[in-house]
């Protein structure tokens, strides 16, 4: 008897998030066919099967799932000669589960749509650990059709999918999401900042902003983190933050919206770069606020 071959999935890109997400389909009795670029990080999946290249992951597959850094990884691992747009049968489609730029899922749902293939952007909100207990937000966008066949497999992934259109749209939404993290992450880094000047100790405030009118698990985690100096290990990276809000400021610069928040999460993210801060979390963006305002910075 042939495979069920809605429940074979291939799965490239093997990081922090995207091995989260591929456990959680081997979970659910998907058939995982994987790539990685570091290969040992690719073996012990269960049951899974490790290929040499995107295409040949690809290749036995209708549909493939992608967890990416950047839009360079995502071109090289998806568009390249032995990317998942050439192995990928006529009909397949491609998941993209990464932060991307705008001009890149139109290239993406162009590119496959010369291949006979179908896009569908489904960047997710949430941290690895929420992927591993399948509590993400996956945003989607993309041919309906496309969306639906995908439906299944995001269904293990998170807790609600959200339909935001075109592909390019739901990169967007992805885009501005992050903004509205960053920009909270600035808001308590000058809030603790200034209360500490002030004699209110950040602990102190960041109960009464989740006690009262701010209870979101942004300004929970974050002013956690904030209150206590705890930014390593990294969730996610100052790099990465740093390239997720330089991507909102391109897309306001394409279309014409200033972003005067971004512009300023961004010069303290590169702060915190400059100050050998790249392997912590991107709420680090905090300790530079700090320094600014003459207060210590503890080394997590």
């Amino acid at each position: 008897m042939a495979p069920d071959r809605t429940k074979i999935v291939a799965f490239v890109g093997l990081g922090q998030m995207g091995r989260q997400m591929a456990q959680r389909l081997a979970g659910a009795g998907f058939a995982l066919r994987v790539w990685n670029r570091t290969r040992s990080r690719a073996e012990g999946l269960p049951g899974a099967q490790v290929f040499d290249s995107p295409r040949e992951a690809a290749a036995g597959a209708d549909l493939v799932l992608s967890s990416l850094a950047d839009d360079q990884a995502v071109r090289q691992v998806v568009l390249g000669a032995d990317g998942v747009a050439a192995g990928l049968p006529a009909g397949g489609v491609h998941v993209g589960t990464s932060t991307i730029s705008l001009r890149l899922a139109e290239e993406l749902v162009e590119a496959h749509g010369a291949r006979a293939q179908s896009y569908v952007a489904a960047p997710v909100l949430g941290r690895p650990d929420a992927a591993g207990r399948g509590e993400l937000w996956v945003m989607t966008g993309g041919d309906q059709a496309a969306v639906a066949r995908a439906a299944p497999a995001l269904a293990c992934l998170g807790q609600g999918q959200i339909p935001l259109g075109s592909a390019r749209q739901a990169a967007l939404a992805k885009l501005l999401a992050n903004f509205m993290i960053a920009g909270t992450i600035e808001l308590l880094a000058e809030a603790t900042t200034l209360g500490e000047k002030g004699g209110v100790a950040p602990a102190a405030l960041i109960e009464l902003f989740t006690r009262t009118l701010f209870g979101s698990p942004i300004v929970k985690g974050y002013g956690g983190r904030i209150a206590a100096g705890e930014f390593r290990p990294a969730g996610f990276a100052v790099p990465l933050g740093l390239k997720d809000v330089e991507l909102a400021l391109e897309a306001a610069r394409d279309l014409r919206a200033p972003l005067p928040a971004a512009s300023l999460a961004r010069d303290h993210l590169i702060g915190a770069l400059a100050r050998g801060r790249a392997d912590w979390d991107w709420g680090a963006l905090a300790t530079v606020v700090r320094e600014a305002a003459g207060l210590s910075v503890r080394e997590p």
